[in-house]
């Protein structure tokens, strides 16, 4: 996670006046994570871009537990990623493991207001993710290139596009507890599969949704030609190059592809 106004590294030692005393004047999300896990490396991301599409109204704070044991001991935090939103000096809301997106941002529009206000502004951007969190799949194309013929090079753009198309797979096949039906009775069935990704993608667990993916490649590499493996790399751009699940991808891409 990159510092910057409203996204802080929290410790032992700040984590009274940057998180406890800061939340008197906007809600402070603190994510406790560790390096080694799992769960956290996919959670982290969306975080990171939650706290920038509501650019500033709330702060988010990471926490390492393996650095910071005080204050990790004294929430009692038992498994990571645990994830508690002070609001005022007090922990209003908390979730322990992978949550999806639209539940995340639900929780803190409890405290922040609709997150959607900035849409109503005609920002594309903003109207983009909006649409994309109501899966309208057309009113966020539309969004999404009105964005990028006036910000081509915005580095947002792989990430909104990226999304899209898990979208429109979603929405083409909606039904999570058919597609697992289908997977069960035939593992060869890639539509399946693929749609299955997307959608624990638009949740984000990536891990799981990559996890589909290398599957589908393993299996048929040239099923909706080779879309198993244009859905991975648009899975990196929604997660960004530095993330560790998109490095060890890569690695077992490779493996598939020799």
């Amino acid at each position: 996670m990159n510092e910057g106004p409203h996204k802080i590294v929290a410790t032992d030692q700040n984590f009274m006046q940057a998180v406890v005393d800061a939340s008197a004047e906007r809600p402070v999300l603190v994510d406790f994570w560790a390096p080694w896990c799992g769960p956290c490396r996919t959670l982290m991301p969306m975080l990171d871009r939650i706290a920038d599409d509501y650019a500033g109204r709330f702060t988010l704070a990471k926490l390492n537990t393996d650095e910071q044991q005080r204050v990790a001991g004294h929430f009692g935090i038992r498994s990571i990623p645990t994830v508690m939103l002070f609001h005022h000096g007090e922990v209003v809301e908390q979730f322990v493991g992978i949550q999806p997106e639209t539940a995340i941002r639900a929780m803190l529009d409890k405290h922040l207001g609709n997150a959607a206000e900035p849409a109503a502004t005609g920002d594309p951007r903003a109207l983009a993710e909006s649409h994309l969190e109501r899966r309208d799949a057309p009113a966020a194309a539309a969004a999404i290139e009105e964005f990028a013929a006036t910000h081509p090079d915005h580095p947002s753009l792989k990430s909104l596009r990226a999304r899209l198309a898990f979208v429109q797979a979603a929405v083409e096949l909606p039904d999570v507890a058919a597609l697992r039906t289908r997977l069960g009775r035939d593992p060869s069935d890639g539509a399946a599969r693929h749609a299955l990704a997307a959608h624990h993608a638009l949740a984000g667990d990536y891990a799981t949704a990559i996890t589909e993916w290398l599957e589908l490649m393993r299996r048929d590499r040239r099923f909706g030609d080779d879309l198993a493996r244009r859905s991975l790399l648009m899975a990196f751009d929604a997660l960004g190059e530095g993330d560790d699940l998109v490095l060890s991808t890569r690695r077992r891409m490779a493996s598939l592809l020799h």
